[in-house]
Parts: structure tokens; C-alpha cells; sequence
């Protein structure tokens, strides 16, 4: 019954997991994109603060995804430091959402 539930619980932090990695690495390409293109045209990126924003996003996005990566393979592992990673990943993504919301 205990290992039952445990399986269930490794079953939906993997899929917690996967869903914040896809999520990460879709919105740190899209920021990469949005950098990549603005860069050629230095009077946009100086046209207020909004390509420095969309940087420093995108390198939080990056971490986020670091750390979703570590965590999913981990948990896929059943590796026993799996907590700490999920942890991790936990404080990343509380970051993230802090400095998206404040940054508005």
C-alpha cells in the first residue's frame, strides 16, 4: 500500500516535472528569439527598458529549465537526492513567478 503510493506521488512529480521543463525551455526560446532578433536594431533596444526585461527573463527561464532538468532526471532515476532537486526546482520557479509578477 506504502510503496503503492509512493509510485503515485513519483508518478506526478514526474509529470510536474516534465510539464515545467517544457514550459521552461518554450518561453527561454521565445525569449531567445525575441533577443535575437531585436539585436541588429539598436534604437529598438534602447527604446525603453522592455529587450532588458526580455534578457533578463530569458536567462531565468534558462535556470528554471536547468533546474527542471536535473529534477526529472533525478525522479526518473529514483535517485535518493531526488528531494533536493525538487526543492530546488520548487525555490527556482517560485523565483521566476516572483520576478515576472513584481517586473510588471
Amino acid at each position: 500500500m506504502v510503496r503503492e503510493a509512493q509510485g503515485r506521488i513519483l508518478k506526478f512529480l514526474s509529470f510536474v516535472n516534465w510539464s515545467v521543463l517544457t514550459l521552461a525551455v518554450l518561453a527561454t526560446l521565445a525569449g531567445a528569439v525575441i533577443c535575437l532578433l531585436t539585436w541588429p536594431f539598436p534604437q529598438v533596444a534602447d527604446d525603453g527598458g522592455g529587450l532588458t526585461d526580455v534578457w533578463i527573463a530569458t536567462e531565468m527561464g534558462a535556470g528554471v529549465a536547468v533546474f527542471a532538468a536535473i529534477a526529472t532526471w533525478l525522479t526518473d532515476k529514483r535517485h535518493p537526492a531526488f528531494w533536493i532537486a525538487e526543492l530546488a526546482l520548487a525555490v527556482a520557479v517560485i523565483i521566476a513567478l516572483y520576478y515576472g509578477i513584481s517586473s510588471r
